[in-house]
Parts: C-alpha cells; structure tokens; sequence
C-alpha cells in the first residue's frame, strides 16, 4: 500500500510481436472453457502483445546465460552445460564435471569465457530471467528436453491435453506457455483450458491473504 517510483532501465526483451500473428491465429486450435475467454480476456492479451521483458535483477532466479566480453562488447548464449565446459577455464570444466555444481548465482557469476572476437574476457550479465519465463518452460524443462527426450514433441506428451488455473493466468502462465510453444515450435502448448474464476467476499473484492478478507477453509468444512 505503498507508492511506487516508475522509471526507465535498460531490460532484456524477447521479440514477441514479431509473433503476434501467429499467437492470435493458433489461439483458435485451443479448447476454451469458458468459451468467451478466448476472444475475450486472453485474446485482447494476445492482440495487444508488446514485447516480453524477461530480465529481474533480483538475485535469486534462473541467470540469463549471456555472456558478454569486457573487451568488445560481444554478446553469446550459452545453450547448455556442455557448450559452457567447452568454453571456459580448465578449473570451470572440472567444476561442471562433478556431481555438486551449481549453476545459480553466485557460483555461475564465477564462470569466465574467452571471447571468439577478440580473444578478451567474457562474462555473464548480471540479470535472472523473470519466473514466469520459467513457467512457461515448464513442458520442456521438465523432461530436460532438448538435451534428453528428443521424443518429446512427437510421442504423445507434448501438447498437454489440458491445463486449468484461474482467470488472471491469462497474463501469467497460460500466456508464457502459449508465448513458449509459438516461438519455438509453432503450434500451441496445451489443447483444453478450464479458466477458473475468483471467489470474491461479501463486498465483491478478491480474496486475499494481504487484504486478510479470506474464509478459513476449516471453517467452510466443519
């Protein structure tokens, strides 16, 4: 209940208007229930969509893995653990071999490449990736695809026959699994969503655990 101070920053954004067409258009291949949530609530989302700022600086989250040379400013993605012993020091390399490694900040700030440019130092940018990007992972991460169960998009997991969740995960997690899938496999993430609504109190506000206007479910069922 405090005021907040906006102002502009530098942010890592993932281009999704370039997709916009297609988030709109593979919208339609979805199951909605209820119906009007479609082109309603999540299809305005998806016909206004601006870019996807995905960089927190926070310290806990999953590192952005970009490096960037101190020398000439080049930028790289690292794409797996593999690639990223491939690149660094031998002490690195014999870090990511063993069982206990930790690629979280702030043992992952640690790692240092060379820089294919100008042979100078290349380090991580500082920013996690915002948790909802995370969520959206969700059908891959959990199976570690790409890097294991390559199967994953042609034996049957893959899209989800449904999701459910509540009304407001239409800017949440139904948004970056849809976001996710278009952008890397073209096609939606899941095939049914039951979109719930909220419970709202006697003076038709949310209920809410800051707002303390919530019903003690004990009490609901005894």
């Amino acid at each position: 209940e405090t005021p907040l101070l906006y102002y502009a920053k530098p942010s890592w954004y993932i281009r999704t208007t370039a997709i916009k067409d297609q988030l709109v258009k593979t919208n339609q291949q979805i199951n909605w229930y209820p119906g009007h949530i479609q082109e309603g609530r999540f299809g305005e989302w998806l016909r206004n969509n601006v870019d996807w700022a995905i960089s927190r600086e926070r310290y806990w989250g999953t590192p952005i893995p970009i490096w960037c040379c101190r020398n000439c400013t080049f930028e790289e993605c690292i794409g797996s653990v593999e690639e990223l012993a491939s690149r660094s020091t031998a002490e690195t390399r014999a870090l990511l071999d063993s069982d206990d490694y930790d690629l979280h900040r702030p043992y992952v700030d640690d790692i240092f490449l060379s820089c294919p440019k100008c042979n100078g130092v290349m380090e991580r940018v500082p920013e996690v990736t915002d948790c909802w990007f995370d969520s959206g992972a969700m059908p891959y991460a959990q199976f570690h695809f790409p890097i294991e169960n390559e199967t994953l998009l042609t034996d049957g997991r893959f899209p989800a026959d449904y999701i459910c969740e509540a009304i407001d995960q239409t800017r949440g997690w139904f948004y970056s699994l849809h976001a996710l899938a278009i952008l890397l496999h073209g096609k939606p993430a899941y095939q049914n969503v039951i979109c719930l609504g909220l419970i709202l109190d006697e003076n038709g506000e949310k209920m809410s655990k800051s707002r303390q206007n919530v019903i003690d479910p004990g009490s609901l069922i005894s």
